[in-house]
């Protein structure tokens, strides 16, 4: 009999993360399912595939194995995208996006999308920058919306809408409304989110060019939170402009030679074919430009 479909991606799985436990895990198994998985596959072909003990290694019919499976699980994944193509978009549908992308387009770009796709069923999962390119070169989502550039060659960029930040104070502190010079930052402490988050790296980055020391007093990981701790009179924070303009205890300042601003760029595996699903959202979020 053949080997199934799930013993070869279950075997993939093993080498991967280095164990049956590990390999149980990601996928969502139990360990004795997942030995299961790999003891037909050695009593199919007739050879061990894994040295036993620690750490586990892969035999030479094993590698072998690894490498045919791979090319198996490729083609099947593309005939079944061949096949939905006759169909039209349909099906589930996972995505990703970094924070703020998540928080201020990607519920207009969603909708948008499911109005003119019904048949597509869209997860949309949220993460800072570097987690939704690890979790889109590890094909968790197939594609991701961020607020950064990725320098990464594996990857596909494309600019999809612009982000304008601002800097903002508590609506009591006495700079709130007002036009300052970097200088007049000096020493001050600034909330700030996560590094990792591209809204982190824009605003040090635009600082630093506008001459403004930076002094983070505070981390914090959503741009809501941001916004609360600054209200709370933390410190100076730096936010999405269409944040800002809903909140009432923070204003704006404005820093004379600062612009803050940065591209959602919607993420893609390079080589990678695409769901018939993928490439519909891919078309709706490349049909305009967002602002």
């Amino acid at each position: 009999m053949s080997p199934s479909l799930q013993a070869l991606r279950v075997f993939l799985s093993i080498l991967e993360y280095g164990s049956l436990s590990a390999a149980a895990r990601e996928l969502g198994l139990t360990q004795p399912a997942v030995s299961n998985h790999l003891h037909a596959l050695e009593e199919r072909f007739g050879v061990a595939l894994l040295t036993r003990g620690r750490p586990l290694r892969v035999t030479p019919a094993g590698r072998c194995l690894a490498e045919h499976a791979r090319g198996i699980l490729e083609a099947i994944s593309s005939l079944e995208a061949e096949m939905a193509s006759h169909t039209g978009p349909h099906g589930p549908l996972v995505v990703g996006a970094s924070s703020t992308p998540g928080e201020l387009l990607m519920p207009e770009l969603v909708t948008e999308f499911s109005a003119r796709h019904p048949g597509v069923a869209v997860e949309l999962r949220v993460y800072d920058t570097g987690e939704a390119i690890e979790a889109l070169l590890r094909r968790e989502i197939e594609a991701a919306v961020v607020g950064h550039e990725a320098d990464d060659p594996r990857l596909v960029c494309t600019v999809i809408g612009h982000d304008a930040l601002v800097p903002v104070v508590s609506a009591s502190d006495r700079l709130a409304g007002a036009e300052v010079a970097a200088e007049d930052l000096a020493d001050r402490p600034f909330v700030l989110r996560e590094q990792g988050s591209g809204t982190r790296q824009t605003a040090e980055e635009g600082l630093a060019a506008a001459g403004v020391r930076v002094r983070v007093a505070m981390e914090l990981g959503s741009n809501a939170a941001v916004a609360g701790a600054v209200a709370a009179g933390a410190g100076i924070g730096v936010v999405p402009l269409r944040t800002a303009g809903t909140l009432e205890k923070v204003r704006r300042i404005e820093v004379r030679g600062l612009a803050l601003s940065r591209p959602f760029i919607l993420l893609t595996e390079r080589g990678r074919r695409l769901s018939p699903a993928a490439e519909a959202f891919v078309e709706t979020c490349a049909r305009e430009e967002h602002a």
